[in-house]
């Protein structure tokens, strides 16, 4: 009886027992720090490239505005030590760019009782000032831009792995390694690594907390019992991202509601009442003491703890004047062109693909938009990066009650955790580009706060495609082959569209390199 039984099992899945599967099985999961580390340092190695705009040791300078504020802080001063030109103060309202035209001035910082201050976050400057204490000589903005922009990367790619190893284990490593190397390469990081500035270096640092702490809250969430240090951790992080680039207190809130409905939610006949109550507390008291922390920064310099400077900064538009319009819903349409279809025009000419600045405002000509609005360089991403329309596969999915379908899921835990993913990453995406989709300033940088969001539903959705196609398998090679090659193309359109986009970068700081890219198409 019991030898009949093994022979029925052994004959009925006779692959599942065989040491030679198991042995492929363990050198896949030996083999898998191999692929990534090498994928990781082929992007580190191009990161490189871009900030340093080839030249690979001269690292070229752009801003140095945060160095400034973190030799502020270490004087014991919330101000900066350049002091405003008399000329300027004389003026009747120095915020007006018709008043101060010809003078020289700090551009884009804020002026206020004959100081001047940075409107950005905080805590790129607590990260310089960190690293002087350790005798780090870390100055200009670049250094930060590239250390966030990996940072973000890391982050990402650990993501990447674990929702491997959770959900697709059938996926082969290297498409997992294939995979990093988009998410790596693909736009906007290209741009933001060639025109590194106090902006992008705000922005960076945001994105990368926030995406530190979307990993920290997984493994929070998926260890029994939940992890009440990692869950301080993720709330410390997150606090710090607001503390970067305030708009991400969007997308932060709700994904901390999601983390408490996870946690409030997954085996509540098993969970105690106090523990989930000291889970939630755990989270929120590091989010609750940054906000407070940055209220009191914001009252003592400028007297209000909700003005963070914006008010009264020197921009080069008159953003004063039009302070009740720079979020508005009548940037809607325009916005959603710009950042979503603006198409580059291709060339014969390096490097092929031609961007410009945004066309939304003439495709919506009807609209009356206000003189402050602004269309800066950018590509849309549809069309620079098209591997993202994998993205709708998953929001597909979680719209419909086939469990775990698409995954590799097995319990019904699993199912949920696999769901709640999706939907967490989506609510990251839309809740971080909602901001920028009604704000007046269109640019390609400030997709940094939602783009790694979408990259890594593109990623789950392209892989649950696979998996759907599993017993079809002439239209899975063909799936597949489809998207290798989007995935190719966004990497390819991305690196293009923002060497376009910063050609006169490339010019100034590496002249001979353009030359002889150039000099390729000719």
């Amino acid at each position: 009886m019991n030898m009949k039984q093994g022979q029925s099992t052994g004959s009925m899945n006779p692959k599942k027992e065989t040491p030679i599967f198991n042995h492929f099985k363990r050198l896949k999961l030996s083999s898998t720090p191999v692929f990534t580390l090498f994928s990781i340092l082929l992007v580190m190695v191009v990161y490189i490239w871009f900030i340093s705009f080839g030249s690979w040791t001269r690292w070229p300078s752009i801003t140095s505005d945060y160095i400034q504020l973190a030799t502020a802080f270490q004087h014991g001063s919330l101000a900066v030590d350049a002091k405003p030109n008399p000329t300027i103060l004389a003026l009747r309202n120095p915020y007006d760019p018709a008043e101060r035209r010809n003078l020289r001035y700090p551009k884009d910082f804020s002026l206020y009782k004959g100081k001047f201050y940075l409107y950005f976050g905080p805590v790129p400057a607590l990260f310089l000032l960190a690293a002087r204490l350790i005798g780090s000589s870390l100055a200009d903005d670049q250094y930060l831009v590239f250390i966030f922009v990996s940072g973000m990367f890391v982050f990402q790619s650990l993501l990447i792995i674990r929702i491997w190893s959770r959900f697709f284990r059938n996926i082969p490593i290297w498409m997992v390694s294939l995979c990093i190397l988009f998410c790596g390469l693909t736009s906007p990081i290209p741009w933001m690594l060639t025109d590194a500035r106090v902006y992008e270096a705000a922005s960076t640092c945001g994105q990368f907390l926030f995406l530190a702490g979307i990993y920290f809250a997984i493994t929070a969430l998926d260890r029994q019992p939940i992890s009440i240090s990692r869950l301080m951790i993720v709330g410390a992080l997150w606090a710090l991202a607001i503390g970067s680039r305030l708009t991400l207190i969007v997308p932060i809130g709700f994904v901390v509601l999601m983390v408490a409905f996870r946690m409030i939610g997954a085996h509540p006949r098993t969970k105690p009442r106090p523990k989930i109550i000291l889970s939630l507390i755990a989270l929120c008291l590091p989010l609750v003491l940054g906000l407070v922390m940055l209220g009191w920064y914001n009252w003592a310099r400028f007297d209000s703890i909700f003005e963070t400077g914006y008010s009264y900064q020197l921009a080069g538009p008159f953003i004063q004047k039009y302070s009740r319009v720079l979020f508005s819903p009548v940037y809607l349409l325009p916005n959603l062109y710009d950042y979503l279809v603006m198409r580059p025009t291709i060339s014969m000419v390096f490097p092929f693909f031609q961007t410009a600045a945004g066309h939304g405002a003439a495709k919506f000509s009807f609209i009356n938009l206000p003189p402050v609005y602004h269309e800066d360089v950018i590509a849309g991403i549809l069309l620079s990066t098209p591997f993202i329309l994998f993205a709708g596969i998953p929001v597909l999915f979680i719209l419909t009650k086939t469990r775990g379908r698409g995954s590799q899921v097995g319990s019904e835990d699993d199912a949920s955790s696999f769901k709640w993913l999706i939907a967490s990453l989506t609510g990251s995406f839309l809740f971080g580009f909602a901001p920028i989709a009604v704000f007046f300033f269109v640019a390609i940088r400030y997709m940094i706060d939602s783009m790694p969001s979408l990259l890594l539903l593109s990623m789950m959705g392209f892989w649950q495609g696979i998996n759907f196609l599993s017993h079809r398998r002439a239209i899975r090679k063909i799936y597949v082959a489809a998207g290798i090659t989007l995935m190719v193309a966004s990497i390819i359109i991305g690196i293009l569209c923002a060497l376009s986009a910063n050609a006169a970068q490339f010019q100034h700081f590496n002249p001979a390199l353009w030359n002889q890219l150039t000099g390729l198409s000719s």
